[in-house]
Formats: C-alpha cells, sequence, structure tokens
C-alpha cells in the first residue's frame, strides 16, 4: 500500500534542484516509504547538506580572503559566508565565525560588519554573498548549529549578557615622556564575583559612549535627552541614555544612512547619502567619519528620535586579551590598553569608544561591566616542557606576559622565547623591567627586540625573524609553538610571511612545501594566532 509522502509546492522558496533533493531528503525521513519519489527526483547538482563531522579547508587565520573563498567554491551558502570570516573564532561579533555566517544563512542576523578582524573586506564580501542571494541553506536545519558562540567554560554565572561589575584598581601608563602612544596597565579586581579566566582568554569590556560626544549629537538633533526611546532589547530608556550606554555612536550604519537619505530635505544632501548608503561596508564615508559628523555635515536630514535610534547599531563589548595569569594574580584580572585618540577628515577630534572609557573616564573604584570570552585554542602548551615562540609587539604583548606569568608560577621548564618591538625603546618598551627581569632569571630565554623608529631604516619583528632563522627553525623542530598576537592586515601578514620564509630557507623546502608546513603546524595547534 502506497503512503503519500508530504511535497513541497513549486512556490516554495528554492531552487527546482534544491526543491526536488528537500522531496527527497523527506521522503528519506519516512523510513523509505517514500522510496519511489526519491528515486524519481532528478539527480542534484547543487551541495548536498553537510556532515556533522565535516571539514572546514578555508577555518584557518593565515590564508587570506582569495584562498578561503576558492576553498570554499561549491558548498552551502553559509559555509561561503564561513569563508569570507576572518577565521578568529574570537568571539568578539558575538558569535563563532561558523555560526555567524549561519545566522546570516538564515537571515536571522542583518549586521554585515559584526567581524572586526575581517574589516571591510570581510563586509565587503559578505554584501557580495548576500546579494547574490540563496534560500536559508540547507543543512543548517539538519545540523541545528546554535547560533551564538558558547559560554565561558567557567563556574561564573556572568557572561556577555549578564556582566559582572568589575571594580578598577589601577590604570598606569606604560609610555614614557615622548612617545607617541598612550598605552595603559589597566587592574580589575574580581574578587567576590566568582568570574575565573583561563591564560589565553580575552575580556569583554562593555564601555559607555563619550559623554561629550552625547551631548553634540543631542544638540544637533535639537533634543534634550530627556525624551523616551526603544533600548536594542526593547525597554524604554531616555535618549540620553540610550546614547551613551546603548547604541554605537560613532561607526555610521547602512541602516543609518538610508535614513538620513529618506528624510533629508535638501536634494543635494538626499541625493549624496542615498550614495553613502549604498556601500554596506561603509566604504564611501570619509576616514574617521562618525554619526555627529553626518549630522553637522547633512543639516536637513532629521528623523523623528525614535526611528534615528532604531537605526543605530547596539553598542557592542569590546575584546581585550588578558594580560594577567590567575595563578599569579588571584582574585584580579590585567589589562594591557592602547588608548585611540585621532582627528578624522573632518578635522575633528575622535576617541576610540573603550578603550578612552578605560583610560580616561573610569575612575580607581568606580566600576566596569566585563565578562570573560574563552579562547578557542590560543593558549600555552599543555606540556610545562614544551618551548614556545612568541611574537607581540606593541600592545600584543598582552597574552605573552600572561603566558610567562603562568609558566613562572606554575614551574614551567620549557624554553620561552618573545619578539616584541614598537616605535622607540626609550619611550614605547612596555613592561620593559619586568621583561628584562624575566631575562636576567632565565624564564625569557631569549628577548628579541625591534624599534622601528630608533635608527634611519625601520626595523620590524619580522626581521628579527630572519635574522634568527636558523635558530627558529631549530627551536621549531625541537617541537616549539609559535603564536602571534597583534595586528591581523600588517604585522600578523608579515610575520606568518617570515615565518614561512624561514622554513622553506632553513628547511631546503620549496616555497609549496614550506607553506604546506606552516599550515600543518596550524592544524596540529602549534601555529596559534591572536589577531584583531
Amino acid at each position: 500500500m502506497s503512503v503519500a509522502v508530504p511535497m513541497l509546492p513549486e512556490s516554495a522558496p528554492f531552487t527546482p534542484a534544491q526543491r526536488a533533493w528537500l522531496n527527497g531528503f523527506f521522503a528519506g525521513l519516512l523510513g523509505g516509504r517514500g522510496a519511489a519519489v526519491a528515486e524519481a527526483a532528478p539527480r542534484v547538482t547543487t551541495p548536498q547538506p553537510e556532515r556533522a563531522d565535516e571539514s572546514f579547508p578555508w577555518h584557518d587565520p593565515a590564508l587570506g580572503l582569495d584562498e578561503r573563498m576558492k576553498l570554499a567554491e561549491g558548498r552551502p551558502h553559509a559555509r561561503q559566508l564561513m569563508a569570507a570570516m576572518a577565521q578568529l573564532d574570537c568571539g568578539a561579533c558575538g558569535y563563532l565565525c561558523q555560526t555567524y555566517a549561519e545566522a546570516i544563512a538564515r537571515h536571522e542576523e542583518k549586521d554585515l560588519t559584526r567581524c572586526a578582524p575581517g574589516g571591510k573586506e570581510t563586509a565587503r564580501k559578505l554584501k557580495q554573498l548576500v546579494a547574490a542571494g540563496a534560500p536559508p541553506a540547507v543543512d543548517l536545519s539538519v545540523r541545528g548549529a546554535a547560533p551564538v558562540a558558547p559560554a565561558a567554560p567557567t563556574k561564573s554565572s556572568h557572561g556577555r549578557h549578564n556582566p559582572y561589575p568589575a571594580r578598577l584598581l589601577s590604570c598606569t601608563p606604560l609610555n614614557r615622556a615622548g612617545s607617541d602612544k598612550d598605552t595603559r596597565h589597566v587592574v580589575l579586581d574580581l574578587k567576590g564575583g566568582n568570574v575565573t579566566y583561563k591564560v589565553g582568554d580575552s575580556l569583554g569590556v562593555c564601555p559607555e559612549n563619550c559623554p561629550d560626544t552625547v551631548q553634540w549629537i543631542l544638540e544637533a538633533l535639537d533634543a534634550s535627552g530627556a525624551e523616551k526611546v526603544s533600548a536594542p532589547d526593547g525597554s524604554l530608556v531616555t535618549l540620553g541614555d540610550a546614547l551613551l550606554r546603548h547604541y554605537t555612536v560613532t561607526q555610521p550604519s547602512t541602516e543609518l544612512l538610508e535614513l538620513l537619505a529618506e528624510v533629508a530635505t535638501d536634494a543635494g544632501e538626499r541625493a549624496a547619502l542615498k550614495g553613502l548608503a549604498e556601500d554596506a561596508d561603509g566604504a564611501g564615508l570619509l576616514p574617521g567619519e562618525e554619526v555627529l559628523d553626518l549630522l553637522t555635515h547633512f543639516r536637513s536630514a532629521r528623523p523623528e528620535l525614535e526611528r534615528f535610534t532604531s537605526a543605530l547599531t547596539p553598542l557592542r563589548p569590546r575584546l581585550y586579551s588578558i594580560s594577567s595569569s590567575p595563578a599569579a594574580h588571584p582574585g584580579e584580572v590585567h589589562l594591557t590598553v592602547g588608548l585611540v585618540r585621532f582627528v578624522n577628515s573632518r578635522g575633528r577630534q575622535c576617541r576610540g569608544v573603550a578603550s578612552t572609557f578605560l583610560g580616561e573616564r573610569v575612575r580607581p573604584g568606580q566600576k566596569v561591566r566585563v565578562f570573560v570570552q574563552p579562547s578557542h585554542g590560543f593558549a600555552p602548551p599543555a606540556g610545562g616542557d614544551t618551548p614556545i615562540i612568541m611574537v607581540g609587539p606593541g600592545t600584543g604583548v598582552a597574552p605573552f606576559r600572561a603566558f610567562l606569568h603562568e609558566r613562572r608560577a606554575t614551574g614551567a621548564k620549557g624554553r620561552n622565547w618573545l619578539l616584541f618591538g614598537d616605535q622607540r625603546r626609550a619611550c614605547d618598551f612596555v613592561y620593559e623591567d619586568e621583561l628584562l627581569g624575566m631575562h636576567r632569571e632565565g624564564l625569557l630565554t631569549r628577548l628579541d627586540t625591534a624599534f622601528s623608529r630608533d635608527q634611519a631604516h625601520k626595523v620590524y619583528v619580522q626581521q628579527r625573524m630572519a635574522e634568527n632563522a636558523a635558530e627558529l627553525w631549530a627551536w621549531l623542530k625541537d617541537g616549539a609553538h609559535f603564536y602571534v598576537c597583534g595586528d591581523a592586515k600588517r604585522m600578523a601578514a608579515d610575520v606568518d610571511a617570515a615565518l614561512r620564509d624561514a622554513v622553506a630557507r632553513q628547511g631546503g623546502m620549496s616555497p609549496e612545501a614550506a607553506k604546506a608546513f606552516v599550515a600543518d603546524l596550524a592544524k596540529s595547534k602549534r601555529y596559534q594566532r591572536d589577531v584583531y
């Protein structure tokens, strides 16, 4: 006796091939009762749903975007979206690379600019992939992947959605007089909060916007700040509080550009704003242009206040590599924060939201809402005898300070090599006394520095790697783990190239073989990067 098998109607939002595959898939779920239907379905040439044990060959931060996209060719739409991510699983976006891509594919996540390490390059590629169009990917319903990054594996009930109010203990300048930088050593008190972390984890900081900027926006909107608007969670708050604590008032969203274009009464301003809105990654905006600059420049664009705030993106936490070890500093967490200040293309002095929040506006004794973002593999080797090579210029030294403190506290005997760089030794050698002391006591087996502006030609950490390629290769042959922390676009890419070059020259390999060797290091977790 035949059994009727449910069939997707031709009006369903799928291509004929996808519809045919789904009909066969549903038939298979009925335990073979619809075998005739499945056999009659035409041969499907579109990608099949991924297995639970699928591999992601593009999930390697050392690969360029073009390489990643090539490896994802022929895969489901969600996997191509994933390949456009920076592949760091850093959690800054509130997802992992895979789950962020899947949320976009399911049409649950509209913001294509969340991948901070990928920046405009990732946002631009995501825009292209989304514009190409695809229905919700079949593999998502089969795999049932979670849409958000997993919570920190700690005993604490505090997390991204329930941050802990940690008291600021100190905020100490690390640069000396004459520096062009302002780097701070920030210490927060975790005692009594049952908040725990591991070396290699990051700390999420929930910042507040600059009060001056908020006041200037209110004046531009001719608002008092007492008006009621909706917060991202749907609750009613005052406009002033919404702009201070709940919404991003720096980088303009595409939705805001579209709204301003819609309400602008001046034809020229309307056309200019419409042109800007066509770039989802903000490529048309002037360097450093912020929401306040748009309101100041396009004076005829004045939306209703509720529509204005709803077009802003929520104010997201910022992640900082933790620079302390809980074994060495129980009850505390340390950060190494570079304060961001710049004059934008409109000639206005701008400030980094979280860095100046920590470095200028929060005073010792006041509280900062924080949570632990667990690392995904970025950690010292489990074996204390394993040698490690750490490349961390500037604030990239943060996790390696934690590594060294942890190894000292646990009595690890493995050799430690740090390559540190910055602009000038006299004023930019952060943690100088501490690092030199570690070197004298033997905890730091090697300490190589590169100060770019101390000589006529600039010298960077990758040059130090090249100069010491033979020893670098010897350490790798001895099982050393290689770590990099810092700027993803320039420094980390240059260090990766220097690593491959050292392997090729010292190991007698072709460029292709050296690239494969380094890729194997990454797959075996001996090459790890914490880049942003």
